[in-house]
């Protein structure tokens, strides 16, 4: 299994409905597949997708300007937080 590094994290909810320790918590185990949708939430990886938010694809590409891969971790269909990640 591989280990993956937490290097930034940008959230789109309050910080009272769920903070950044937590939101990383869902990104690692939900991307080695530990907890499958845990509470609803889950991780996918960065694909090229055209219609992404203003706010969300300004965060995804500030990432890739810094070389960092990219996940999403979505509660539905909505996004909740972009991931920039590395591999271990």
């Amino acid at each position: 299994m591989e280990e993956y590094s937490v290097l930034d994290i940008f959230s789109y909810v309050p910080k009272q409905k769920i903070d950044l320790e937590q939101l990383e918590t869902i990104f690692v185990n939900e991307i080695n597949n530990v907890n499958a949708a845990t509470n609803g939430y889950y991780v996918e990886k960065y694909k090229q997708i055209h219609e992404l938010e203003k706010n969300i694809k300004i965060a995804v590409e500030d990432l890739q300007n810094e070389g960092k891969k990219i996940a999403f971790i979505k509660k539905g269909r909505k996004i909740i937080a972009v991931v920039g990640y590395k591999v271990a």
